[in-house]
């Protein structure tokens, strides 16, 4: 029989009516028990010691491992009493609760609300930490980023909405930058600047561009794969640059040039060598723009740095599986798996976390970053969709760079026999959106699922799961050599 590991003790404190003389089981209604519902398939799971029996409105239904067990029912109209009962041996626990199905939902009169944009006209300079979002779009993870700024460079703000500024940066060209990365200046930002020489060289671990300019402008940076090109936009900048001159030979750089498909923006193009991108920074240099390429590493774990990131931590529990099992435990576990097998293979590894502790997105990117790590893989799992089936696995990617990456990740865990929930691109999660290094995410399964739940608790497949991301990674690594 498999070893279960329960991370959490789960303490029931609830009203338990003992059948009999003997003495109760613990028994705790996870979902289910809501006052009024609007859709007649109402699902119920509870929670009871592992090895118990249990019914929901008399019918029997399967107890995981770690005490989980739930149903779907159907519903009539008006009020409905649920019974669910447990028991193990002499042991038994029951409980009655009672739901109202309505056919008629509320519609709240805010549904509809929407902010208003509001005009406004002046400037302002970047902070640390500032990234530009496409719109004024909102969910869970941010509005959608297009990247990071440098601080200081100077924004003409032309309206705010919510908690945002509407910027322009060209003629024909707008983002939104939340207001906290925005600091009000007299500096004017008001005309066209022109570009200067650019010099190109080998900087050691790293291909160096340089561009001169007069003052710091705002830029946008984005790859395409095919052919391996780094595309940087200058806003509000036109073409003076008469000397494009590189020094020696260079690592990963093909060769520079640039485009000017509108008059205020100035496209720079960085063509790769490679097929792979191994990363890429943009930043200032007094008012130089320097984009810095990363050279390909040496491809052998032993000379390579790997990060990985355990989401989650401290206060931070992430999903909560019915059973009480902590994401963040869970996530810690397998990256701790990880990093023994990894480091039995010669490699450096680097945790954003290596106990139950808070780290924040901005700290875990520093460490990465400060690091030089060759790759990041973050772990995570997910909670969302039916408890009753399994949902599967995903991985996820920000940049399209990566996707090399994460492909290959997502096949390995699949070749665990779970369930396929996606490959996901543009995923505005915060540690997938570094250029520095390829970052991707892995989702290994659902906590709220009842049956990936169970296998989440036995410490067997958290190690397959480790051996997996592991054998996932030398499958990359193998891949880049060969299109060499």
């Amino acid at each position: 029989m498999k070893k279960i590991i329960t991370f959490t003790v789960v303490v029931f404190a609830m009203m338990q009516t003992a059948v009999g003389a003997n003495s109760a089981l613990d028994l705790k209604i996870y979902r289910g028990e809501t006052d009024t519902v609007y859709s007649s398939k109402h699902i119920v799971i509870g929670v009871t010691e592992p090895g118990s029996t249990a019914t929901i409105q008399g019918k029997d239904v399967h107890v995981y491992r770690t005490g989980s067990f739930g149903t779907e029912i159907k519903l009539k109209e008006g009020k409905n009493s649920i019974e669910v009962k447990v028991n193990r041996g002499k042991q038994k626990a029951s409980k009655k609760f009672n739901v109202y199905y309505s056919t008629v939902k509320k519609v709240s009169k805010d549904a509809d609300t929407q902010l208003e944009l509001l005009p406004l006209d002046f400037y302002a300079t970047t902070l640390n930490g500032a990234y530009m979002q496409f719109g004024d779009g909102n969910d869970r993870l941010g509005g959608s980023k297009m990247g990071f700024l440098s601080p200081d460079i100077v924004m003409h703000v032309v309206g705010e909405i919510g908690d945002l500024y509407k910027v322009q940066l060209s003629q024909n060209r707008f983002a939104y930058i939340e207001k906290m990365y925005l600091s009000r200046t007299e500096e004017l930002r008001t005309r066209q600047v022109n570009t200067g020489s650019w010099s190109i060289y080998d900087a050691g671990d790293f291909d160096r561009v340089r561009i001169a300019l007069p003052t710091r402008l705002p830029y946008n940076s984005y790859t395409i794969p095919e052919p391996n090109t780094i595309c940087v936009e200058l806003f509000g900048a036109t073409n003076n640059s008469n000397w494009i001159t590189q020094h020696g030979k260079l690592g990963m750089i093909d060769y520079v040039d640039f485009r000017h498909d509108e008059s205020d923006v100035f496209k720079m193009i960085i063509k790769l060598k490679e097929r792979y991108c191994w990363g890429y920074s943009v930043d200032y240099d007094g008012t130089s723009l320097v984009i810095d390429v990363r050279h390909c590493p040496s491809l052998v774990l032993k000379d390579m740095v790997i990060g990985l990131d355990a989401g989650h931590g401290g206060q931070y529990s992430g999903a909560i599986s019915p059973s009480g099992m902590k994401e963040k435990d869970v996530n810690l576990d397998i990256v701790k798996r990880m990093t023994e097998i990894l480091s039995a293979k010669g490699a450096t590894v680097v945790l954003s976390r290596d106990s139950d502790i808070e780290v924040s997105m901005s700290d875990r990117k520093k460490i990465f970053k400060d690091a030089n790590v060759d790759l990041m893989i973050s772990v995570h799992n997910n909670a969302s969709g039916s408890p009753l089936t399994k949902m599967g696995t995903s991985v996820y990617y920000r940049q399209i760079a990566y996707r090399p990456l994460a492909i290959v990740m997502h096949d390995a865990l699949r070749e665990l026999g779970l369930e396929d929930f996606g490959l996901t691109g543009n995923f505005n999660f915060s540690l997938n959106g570094p250029t520095d290094y390829p970052t991707v995410l892995l989702e290994v399964l659902f906590m709220s699922s009842l049956p990936e739940e169970e296998m989440l608790a036995d410490s067997d497949f958290r190690q397959k799961v480790a051996e997996k991301a592991v054998e996932g990674l030398e499958r990359y690594l193998l891949q880049v050599q060969q299109s060499k």
